[in-house]
């Protein structure tokens, strides 16, 4: 009775720590902030792209974080971004109409905030994006802007 007692206690605990393991994501650190795809797709017309990305200050509490918006686009095979229709990060929204060069968001440690991008004309060809260039202010020197290209 003994040794059915500890083969079921051990059976369980294995079962719950076996089920307690998470798929580990693909994220990348760039100037302190953890990055990671939430979705990458393209409409059923084929005509817009839309990529959702995670980003998560590890280190400062709080961060501001300053990306220029005409730097940083979808990437169709060329070293030139495609510039994006909107661009929201949180509650922040940007629409290419408002020219405006920069998106401020104070970031909070440990709380991922979610960067959407819609870039009309995406060609159907192209298939869903594949690489998003990312320009952003160094947060240790002022003025200095920091490219990145992250793989969706």
């Amino acid at each position: 009775m003994r040794s059915l007692f500890f083969t079921l206690c051990f059976s369980c605990l294995s079962f719950l720590s076996y089920s307690q393991e998470k798929e580990e994501r693909k994220s990348i650190d760039v100037n302190e902030i953890e990055i990671w795809t939430k979705k990458a797709e393209v409409n059923t017309k084929g005509d817009t792209a839309t990529v959702e990305l995670y980003l998560q200050s590890y280190l400062k509490n709080p961060r501001e974080f300053k990306l220029n918006t005409f730097s940083t686009g979808l990437l169709s095979g060329s070293d030139v971004p495609l510039w994006y229709e909107t661009m929201q990060l949180g509650k922040v929204r940007i629409h290419i109409m408002d020219r405006q060069n920069y998106l401020h968001y104070l970031l909070t440690r440990n709380e991922p905030v979610v960067l959407t991008i819609k870039t009309g004309g995406w060609k159907k060809q192209w298939g869903k994006p594949k690489q998003l260039k990312l320009a952003i202010e160094d947060y240790e020197e002022q003025g200095k802007i920091l490219e990145y290209t992250i793989e969706l």
